[in-house]
Order: structure tokens, then C-alpha cells, then sequence
């Protein structure tokens, strides 16, 4: 890496950390610094939540798992892209009307305080979990690319900036630089896949050097098969409607239409990128074959084959996904602790001052335990492993008695809440570290034990109040701020073209269960029907949230 390359990065990150500190002045209240405020527009908020769910894990992660196991690593972000429209049109709307700042906030609203405060506690820990990993896949790109092995050195780097602007700025520092680094990280891809893909001749040497299997989307077997793909979709539902790091920007949006097509759209222009790592990470495999370490793949690409001054440009857009993420999700936890935690442990209303310094000093309290988790990351297997591991066990309980249950029968109480999350977390558990089950059978298990566990208790305890309720199912309808405004949403479309976009969308998502039912047995046609499903799904939800 030659001089001109540490310039321009260094240029870069100082651009950024002055953007960030820029925005300390417009930090007035607590939702300046949680949710700027409530006043992202429609594309801001899409390039926030694109510039978020496109990172190093990304480049690094799944790239490495295509290049040891092809492309069917797609999946995870293409039925999350799917996840984020389906959440987007259905849930987050609701989430918006109730102008919660987090979702154990809602859980309080739904349920009551403990529920509130245990999710509270264990995803403060599972979201400073995944920045270690997403820390973790910085560390290895730039060991790579650099030559420099200090892992500390690089922590800093990236740790560091991430959480001083963060610790300025909050979330408007955070959803402004996040459409800036959207642009870098968009020309930095640009210009890594051509060049990876002539190197090994295009799509057809590609097709030609690879193993049979290893562009095919929708598998019969092996660890990313049809399975996994049902399993990656069910939990991209659920990281998609209670994910605090993406919800956050979601929540900021100014009205509830616009937090409907700002999803939407982020949903849809993510989805073609995937293939700006997924195709390097595959021609990777052909250009340098059999790396004991799969994550380095797209870092030694990098350093191989870009020439300088390039090489610094494509290293700013990768380093801009990295600290897209890691300031999102460390607001985000913040936000969380400050709003579920501190307050009910002082028992009273903190100030909005207090508010503001509490949240302030946990983003650095939980930029350290990022950093722990980080050095865990290569014991539980690789940034995709370490990641699929964790949400294969927290993740689909929460979503049951969150989304599930709590928005779907009123039934659902408190107690049951409590047990059906703690039952399916501890099955998941059990089942992968003493049974030794997969990602795919983990998931399932986990929801299928809350699923049986949350109505069982919940007839044997006492409902919740009808006030309580009514609050939560009266989100469902227009709110008075929307009739004041006249940005009104319908989650259930109430005019023929918005009935119309629905029935497509929903034939979409039909289509590509289908698809990936076919996988099973093992049809080549898979693919292509599932693919199609997908892209109708995404018509449909595009329609659906500008016809009406």
C-alpha cells in the first residue's frame, strides 16, 4: 500500500470525523442524538439504512463464503432485502405511530417493564456482539491489504473514529455522513468487480473454472441450501422488524408514509449489490485458490490487483461501510440502555440532559465491550459463522413474542412473553452447543419452542389490561399526526391499484416459496422461479407504497 493510498484514506476518515463533530451543535434533546429528531426524508433514510446493511461482514464475510462455498450466500442478503420491504410496508409503521425510540419500549407497551428491561440487557450484549464482528472483518481487511499486522493499531483506526463522531453528533451526524459514505462505498464496489471479473475471463470463464454447484442459487444440499434459505428469511423478518441498529434510522424517518417507502426503497436498490462481493469472492476462489483463512479472500484481491490511488479510493468506500455500521449500531445500543434501562433503575423521569450524557457515555462503554468481542470472533469460526450463530439463537424468540404474539393476539401476556423468549433462547442453546445442530435447525428449533411455550403459559396467566392493548392495536390505524399532515398510510391498502399492488406482491412471494420448495429436489429451474418470485415481491411493495 503506497503513500498516496494512507493520504487519501487519512483525508477521508478526518472528512468524516469533522462531518460528525459538525453535527454536536444540532444535538438539542435526546431525539436529536436517538432518532435526529424525526425528520428523514424518504431517499436520506433509504441511503442510511443501505449505507448500514452493506459492510465489511459483507465484503469479507459473505465473500468468504462464496468463495468456499459459492453463491448461494446470496440468500443472506437478498431475503433480508426482502425482509426490510415486508417490514417495511406491515410492522414499522405500526412501531412509527407509537413513536417508540426502541423495541423494548414497545415491549413495555405491549407487555410490561420486565420484559422491557431483560430484552434490554441481553441485546445490549448481542448488538456490541455483532460490531465485534463487524470490527473484526475490519481488522482482517486491512491486515490484508496493508501489510500492517497490529491488530490494536487498527482497532483504533476504526473503533475510534467511529465512536468519538458518534459520541458527537448521534444520529444526525450518523444518517448525514451515512449518505456520503453511501457514495463512496457505491464507487469503491463499481470498480472492484469489473476488474476481479476480467481477470478470470467474465461469466463465462467464471462459469467455466468453477465447480458445477457453485452458481447455483437455490441448493438441495450442503450447508447453504433450500433450508437455509427458509431460515435466513424468517430471521430477516425478524432482524428487520426488531433490529434496534436498522430501526433506529427507521424511527427517525418524518412520517409513518415516509418510513413505508424509505424501507422500501432501501430493500430494493441494496438487493443488485450483493453481487459486488458475492462475484469478486467467487472469481477470488479461481484467482487464488485454497487460502487457509476464507475471509481474507477480498483484501488480498484488493491489494493484488488495484493500483494506487485506486486502491485508497476503494479502501474509503469499504472503510465508510465499516463506520456506517459501527456508529449505527453503537447509537443504537445507547439508545437502548438510556431508554430501557437507566431510566427504570433511577425509578423517576430522567432529565433530557441526563438522557444526553447517559447515551453519550454508553456509545463509549459500548465501543469497549466491541472491541472484547471482536478478539472472539475467529474462536466461534469466521465473521458469517460467529454472526449466524448468535442470531440463530437470540433472535427468533424475540421476534415471536415481539411481532408474532405481541401484534398478533391479544391473549399474550407478560409472564408468557418471558417464558417463551427464555425457553426458545435456551433451546437454541442446547441445541447447538450440546447437540451440535446446524444454523438451519437451531433457528427453527428456537422458534418453534417460543411458538408452543408463549400461548401455553399465557392461558394459565392473566391477560393483560384492555387499555394496555388498546394502545398498541389502535397503531394499526391511521394516527391523528397523519390526518394532520395528510401523509397517510394504510397498511391494508384501501383503493383498487393499492389492492392491486398487494395481490402482486403477494404472488411474488408465493413464486419464490415455490422456488425454493423446488430446491428440495434439487430442480434446476430453482433458481431462476425463486429469483423471479423475489424481483415480482419487490415490484409489488414498490408499487404498493406510491399508489396510494
Amino acid at each position: 500500500m503506497a503513500t498516496i493510498d494512507i493520504v487519501i484514506v487519512l483525508v477521508f476518515l478526518g472528512i468524516t470525523f469533522y462531518i460528525g463533530s459538525f453535527f454536536y451543535r444540532w444535538v438539542g434533546d435526546p431525539d436529536d442524538f436517538m432518532v435526529a429528531g424525526r425528520k428523514l426524508t424518504p431517499f436520506i433514510l433509504a441511503a442510511v439504512i443501505a449505507a448500514t446493511n452493506v459492510n465489511l461482514y459483507s465484503f469479507v464475510g459473505q465473500a468468504g463464503v462464496a468463495y468456499k462455498h459459492g453463491i448461494a450466500i446470496l440468500w443472506q442478503t437478498w431475503t433480508g432485502n426482502m425482509a426490510i420491504v415486508f417490514s417495511g410496508l406491515f410492522i414499522i409503521p405500526i412501531m412509527r405511530r407509537l413513536r417508540i425510540k426502541t423495541i423494548p419500549e414497545f415491549l413495555e407497551q405491549r407487555y410490561d417493564k420486565r420484559v422491557r428491561t431483560l430484552v434490554g440487557v441481553l441485546w445490549i450484549f448481542r448488538l456490541a456482539f455483532w460490531l465485534g464482528v463487524v470490527l473484526y472483518t475490519a481488522v482482517v481487511a486491512a491486515q490484508a491489504i496493508t501489510g500492517v499486522e497490529s491488530f490494536a493499531f487498527w482497532i483504533f483506526v476504526f473503533a475510534v473514529i467511529a465512536i468519538v463522531y458518534t459520541v458527537l453528533g448521534g444520529m444526525w451526524a450518523i444518517a448525514f455522513t451515512d449518505v456520503v459514505q453511501f457514495v463512496f462505498m457505491l464507487i469503491g464496489a463499481l470498480i472492484v468487480l469489473p476488474m476481479a471479473m476480467a481477470a478470470v475471463g467474465w461469466m463465462p470463464g467464471l462459469i467455466d473454472k468453477l465447480p458445477a454447484d457453485a452458481l447455483t442459487l437455490v441448493r438441495e444440499d450442503g450447508p447453504y441450501n433450500w433450508k437455509f434459505i427458509l431460515a435466513i428469511f424468517l430471521l430477516g423478518i425478524q432482524w428487520a422488524s426488531v433490529d434496534q441498529g436498522l430501526l433506529q434510522r427507521a424511527f427517525g424517518a418524518e412520517s409513518t408514509r415516509t418510513v413505508a417507502k424509505g424501507m422500501v426503497l432501501a430493500g430494493i436498490i441494496t438487493t443488485p449489490f450483493a453481487l459486488l462481493w458475492n462475484l469478486p469472492g467467487l472469481a477470488a476462489s479461481v484467482l487464488y485458490p485454497g487460502l487457509e483463512n476464507a475471509d481474507q479472500a477480498i483484501p488480498i484481491l484488493l491489494a493484488d490487483m488495484l493500483p494506487n490511488v485506486v486502491l485508497g479510493l476503494v479502501l474509503c468506500g469499504l472503510i465508510s461501510s465499516q463506520l456506517s455500521t459501527i456508529s449505527g449500531n453503537l447509537n443504537g445500543v445507547a439508545t437502548l440502555f438510556t431508554n430501557d434501562i437507566y431510566e427504570s433503575l433511577r425509578k423517576r423521569k430522567a432529565t433530557n440532559k441526563e438522557v444526553l450524557m447517559i447515551a453519550r457515555v454508553m456509545t463509549g462503554i459500548v465501543g469497549i465491550f466491541m472491541i472484547g468481542f471482536a478478539f472472539l470472533v475467529p474462536k466461534l469460526g469466521g465473521a458469517v459463522e460467529a454472526y449466524l450463530t448468535v442470531i440463530g439463537i437470540m433472535d427468533m424468540p424475540l421476534f415471536i413474542v415481539a411481532i408474532v404474539y405481541g401484534l398478533l393476539w391479544k391473549r399474550a401476556t407478560s409472564t408468557a412473553a418471558l417464558a417463551g423468549y427464555l425457553s426458545g433462547a435456551t433451546a437454541g442453546i442446547i441445541g447447538k452447543f450440546y447437540f451440535g445442530l446446524d444454523f438451519n435447525s437451531t433457528t427453527f428449533l428456537g422458534a418453534a419452542v417460543a411458538l408452543i411455550v408463549t400461548p401455553l403459559v399465557s392461558f394459565i396467566t392473566k391477560a393483560e389490561s384492555p387499555e394496555k392493548l388498546a394502545i398498541v392495536w389502535k397503531a394499526r390505524n391511521i394516527s391523528d399526526e397523519e390526518i394532520k399532515s395528510g401523509h397517510i398510510y394504510h397498511i391494508i391498502p384501501k383503493t383498487p391499484k393499492g389492492r392491486m399492488a398487494m395481490l402482486v406482491f403477494l404472488s411474488g412471494l408465493i413464486l419464490f416459496f415455490i422456488g425454493v420448495f423446488l430446491g428440495s429436489g434439487g430442480y434446476a429451474i430453482a433458481s431462476w422461479i425463486a429469483v423471479i418470485g423475489m424481483l415480482v415481491y419487490f415490484l409489488g411493495g414498490l408499487i404498493r407504497v406510491y399508489v396510494e
